[in-house]
């Protein structure tokens, strides 16, 4: 990473962190503040349907409706179609995001809980993948650099980040 991508990324997490602050006090009581990556009423993957995702509910990230969402641990999930509901309602953890959605390079590489874009991603053995990404960063060219070196590290760093 230059120094350039180095500026922009600590200018994105002084103000995910300012978000996350404020969220936190949003964040109905049972939900870790830290878990997940939610928004306002705790909504998570940025409102997002999680199925969306993946190639059985189409394999490109598409907004959820809130007349069709349901709550997961705390988190409120929406979803494009009573049929991707019904399968995550089947099973939530094939489609819930690795690390509570929060970036999955910066888990790995900064240790640090970031916001993502919610349509950078990756689908890698199965399991959903969130990244940063603005015009001058994007985590998830630098995460397929070394997966395996970076899937490693942030294996070892969530257990910390989730509490």
């Amino acid at each position: 990473m230059n120094t350039s991508q180095a500026v922009v990324l600590s200018l994105a997490i002084a103000s995910v962190a300012a978000a996350g602050f404020a969220q936190s006090n949003a964040t109905p009581a049972g939900v870790a503040a830290h878990k997940y990556n939610v928004m306002g009423e705790s909504v998570g993957v940025a409102g997002y349907d999680p199925v969306s995702y993946f190639p059985t509910g189409g394999g490109k990230p598409e907004k959820g409706l809130i007349s069709i969402s349901i709550q997961h641990d705390g988190v409120t999930y929406r979803f494009a179609s009573d049929e991707h509901r019904a399968l995550f309602e089947r099973n939530p953890e094939k489609y819930l995001p690795a690390y509570g959605g929060w970036c999955a390079w910066a888990v790995a590489e900064l240790s640090k809980r970031v916001d993502v874009d919610p349509e950078s991603f990756e689908i890698r053995d199965g399991k959903l993948y969130l990244f940063f990404r603005d015009k001058k960063l994007d985590t998830r060219a630098l995460w397929r650099e070394k997966p395996g070196e970076f899937l490693a590290k942030s294996e070892k760093n969530w257990p910390a980040l989730a509490k």
